[in-house]
């Protein structure tokens, strides 16, 4: 999906910086293991491993909910198990129905973000729908108001209370992660290192060790390139 630049006008501040965690000599089990890099993205595997790979989406792309759905099971078991790949999640954000997901996928910490990440996308289509048949005047309704309370416009319109809640999460916890200033941050913060440093143009897109890898932007693709990459 290409990028747009009509998301949400608001400020940007630099990403909170959170460092990994120290990796125990022993640990194995690399697909249960998920860390923060600087950016603030998601690292599952290992953070040390030789070949970072880092997957720039956008909750609002249909590209980006094909390759969780093809890439999740052969991800893991074939690259990241292993300990020689990690694979990262950050944003770039196009638009504010993004900017909702992206806020709420995050919510409640690093360990529940994988769950609410493919939660949101499988039910991508669904809610989606939702929003490409609404009258323009509902759409210009969703922009109305303080940013707050035009994500809780847009949660409210997409159902992503009823995603979060069969996640567990009441409704209080929904807003309160929608209200949160520094997590909104981090995710423009990543949408401007993502379109400014990086330039890239569309999602899903990826980097190895924070390079972009030219001409990939589908599982099977990414998939060529790994397969590739020495262990």
């Amino acid at each position: 999906m290409k990028f747009a630049s009509a998301y949400l006008a608001l400020a940007t501040l630099p990403a909170a910086v959170v460092a990994a965690a120290p990796v125990a000599a022993q640990q194995t089990d690399w697909a249960q293991r998920v860390t923060l890099s600087d950016k603030g993205g998601h690292i599952v595997g290992n953070p040390l491993a030789l070949h970072q790979i880092t997957e720039y989406m956008s909750y609002t792309c249909n590209h980006c909910a094909n390759f969780e759905a093809e890439s999740h099971d052969s991800l893991e078991s074939d690259f990241i198990q292993k300990g020689h790949i990690s694979f990262e999640i950050r944003n770039l954000v196009l638009n504010p129905i993004d900017l909702t997901a992206a806020m709420l996928a995050r919510c409640g910490g690093r360990t529940k973000f994988f769950g609410n990440h493919r939660a949101l996308l499988g039910s991508q289509a669904s809610w989606m729908k939702t929003f490409q048949s609404s009258s323009p005047d509902v759409m210009k309704s969703l922009n109305e108001g303080t940013v707050p309370e035009r994500l809780k416009k847009i949660a409210k319109a997409a159902d992503f209370y009823g995603v979060m809640k069969k996640r567990g999460y009441s409704t209080a916890q929904v807003n309160t992660c929608l209200a949160d200033q520094a997590t909104q941050d981090k995710i423009l913060a990543m949408t401007k290192y993502a379109t400014g440093v990086l330039k890239l143009s569309g999602t899903p897109s990826f980097t190895l060790n924070d390079q972009p890898i030219k001409k990939v932007h589908n599982w099977a693709r990414l998939r060529s390139a790994l397969l590739a990459l020495p262990e």
